[in-house]
């Protein structure tokens, strides 16, 4: 199937596409599997095991050869814009900090608006900190069919 949709088999495109547009339930997984691997799916069903061995077998050939699931991209770009956009605000912090030493008088406006940025940079890197954290766990922790985006993962 890989070396169809390589070839350019609108089937097998939609096929390996349909893997990566949103995370798979294992209802929804064993249903591709009946449609796409009909040759692999028995006529009594599939069991629960043999499901959730072809998402562990699928999710380690995404990391052997570095792709990224549609749906997992695009979480990571909704972050990277996230902290893209509060570093920009970060930097309109500073550059009003040094207007605000430049004047006289301003000493007090000056240290509201240090502390601002101080917290506003602290939150930055507390969220980039737990963007990386959770990137590299969804790499390295073993996955389970059953999980399901939370609200938290969002």
């Amino acid at each position: 199937m890989t070396a169809d949709a390589l070839r350019g088999a609108d089937d097998a495109q939609h096929a390996l596409g349909a893997l990566g547009q949103s995370p798979m339930t294992p209802a929804a997984l064993e249903a591709w599997m009946k449609l796409w691997l009909p040759q692999a799916s028995p006529a009594e069903g599939l069991s629960a095991v043999q499901v959730s061995d072809f998402h562990n077998l699928l999710e380690n050939w995404w990391r052997l050869t570095g792709v990224v699931p549609r749906y997992r991209y695009d979480e990571l770009e909704r972050q990277y814009q996230e902290l893209k956009n509060r570093l920009e605000d970060s930097e309109k912090t500073v550059r009003r900090l040094r207007r605000a030493l430049g004047t006289e008088g301003g000493q007090a406006e000056a240290r509201d608006m240090l502390d601002a940025w101080e917290n506003l940079t602290e939150e930055t890197m507390a969220a980039q900190s737990e963007w990386t954290r959770r990137w590299l766990e969804s790499w390295t922790k073993p996955v389970t069919h059953d999980e399901t985006p939370t609200e938290e993962s969002k």
